[in-house]
């Protein structure tokens, strides 16, 4: 992508049937240096997930200190800390140690999860999100400077819209 299609607006409306409510976000974002589309689109998705809470965060930040999306309670502790793609594995282990809930979203049978799913799913407070490769490869390939996208979370797949495709996640387990 050149600079110009960099920044994109973002309009999302969000059936969650996890948690029982509908909301709609709008907002601008960027894919920033350094930052893959996937990663990006992960992003994305994480915040979709957690944006049911009014406190969910989306950090337009690709820092690795940070998380890509957060929930903060009121003394500014993290009570979900969410990060997406494959992430630093030691310092994971340690940032589960300050935060309530410890997110990881990724995508299913990388070589990243293989490593550090046996380590993390130790954790009381971790928990995985696992989507199919090729379910961010199609939202990759039809991704527009305007992401008008209807968003069904459902107990077993996520589905989303444009105005002219449809994409289905397969079955996976919120873990």
């Amino acid at each position: 992508m050149s600079d110009k299609n960099q920044i994109f607006k973002a309009r999302f409306t969000i059936a969650d049937l996890r948690q029982q409510c509908n909301h709609s976000e709008v907002f601008t974002t960027a894919l920033v240096k350094g930052e893959t589309i996937e990663h990006f689109i992960l992003k994305l998705l994480g915040y979709s997930f957690l944006s049911y809470d009014d406190a969910a965060r989306l950090n337009n930040q690709f820092d690795k200190f940070m998380p890509d999306v957060s929930i903060k309670a009121l003394d500014e502790h993290y009570k979900k800390w969410m990060c997406v793609d494959s992430a630093d594995l030691h310092r994971l282990l340690k940032v589960a140690k300050t935060v309530d809930e410890l997110i990881i979203l990724t995508i299913a049978h990388s070589p990243w999860l293989s490593e550090a799913k046996p380590r993390l799913s130790l954790l009381p407070n971790s928990h995985f999100i696992e989507i199919d490769k090729q379910f961010i490869q199609k939202l990759e390939s039809h991704l527009t400077r305007h992401l008008y996208w209807n968003i069904i979370i459902d107990q077993h797949s996520v589905s989303i819209s444009d105005e002219e495709h449809f994409y289905q996640t397969t079955e996976f387990e919120w873990n």
